[in-house]
């Protein structure tokens, strides 16, 4: 985002909320700013919209910009208004969610993986919990803006909608090709829990089988250990 902003005058920008599961845990992409205000600190990837685009065709581009990645899950999560979110002045902030599964992260080009890097992310007791790949925290008050607002809000968002829709599927690497194993290890990381195998299956089945939308393939998933895993896959 650009230093300097001018005055009397609302901007409104885009901010991208970049989550993953991987090695299932939950994942939150961020960049570190180079320029101020906040420079050198993390952040949510954003840029300012173009006057003759809308919001989400500004996090469209923002995505494709941010990451080589097509087909992402997306959606507005919020409108972030504070009025002195942005020291530069009066910025509004049109917040979206994206999933994107951790294969297609890992797959990102070098160039572009050197500025950005994943951080576990998570939420105990209403706070946000962030950590590197060191396991050293980073605190919400070191993002910039009002980023850890935001996060927060995404990760209750994605907990509360996981049980009624369908977003956790968006983690799967293949929707056409995944066993309820796979399934559960989203929402465990989603959830930041540990589920009842039995249970878990049970609800899966009554809710998506039973409606038709959920298919058992005829592949299925060999292990070193145990019994190969049935592969299912989803009816859109």
């Amino acid at each position: 985002m650009q230093e300097s902003l001018a005055k009397n005058q609302l901007h409104v920008a885009v901010d991208l909320l970049i989550l993953t599961v991987r090695d299932g845990r939950l994942n939150l992409l961020l960049t570190r700013r180079v320029s101020p205000p906040f420079a050198g600190q993390w952040a949510l990837p954003g840029r300012f919209m173009a006057s003759n685009e809308s919001a989400e065709n500004a996090a469209h581009r923002l995505l494709e910009e941010t990451l080589p990645v097509r087909d992402a899950f997306m959606e507005q999560l919020y409108t972030f208004t504070q009025a002195d979110r942005d020291p530069r002045g009066r910025v509004v902030s049109v917040a979206y969610l994206v999933i994107v599964p951790w294969g297609r992260l890992r797959s990102v080009p070098e160039e572009k993986a050197r500025s950005f890097q994943c951080f576990e992310a998570g939420l105990k007791q209403e706070a946000l919990c962030l950590k590197d790949g060191s396991g050293a925290a980073l605190s919400d008050t070191e993002l910039a803006f009002d980023h850890g607002c935001i996060v927060k809000t995404g990760i209750q968002r994605l907990r509360n909608k996981i049980d009624y829709t369908d977003i956790g599927f968006y983690f799967l690497e293949d929707r056409a090709a995944f066993s309820l194993g796979d399934l559960q290890t989203v929402f465990e990381a989603v959830l930041d829990s540990r589920l009842d195998t039995s249970n878990f299956r049970r609800f899966i089945l009554n809710r998506y089988e039973k409606t038709g939308r959920l298919k058992q393939t005829e592949r299925i998933e060999k292990r070193d250990r145990g019994r190969p895993a049935a592969l299912y896959r989803l009816e859109e």
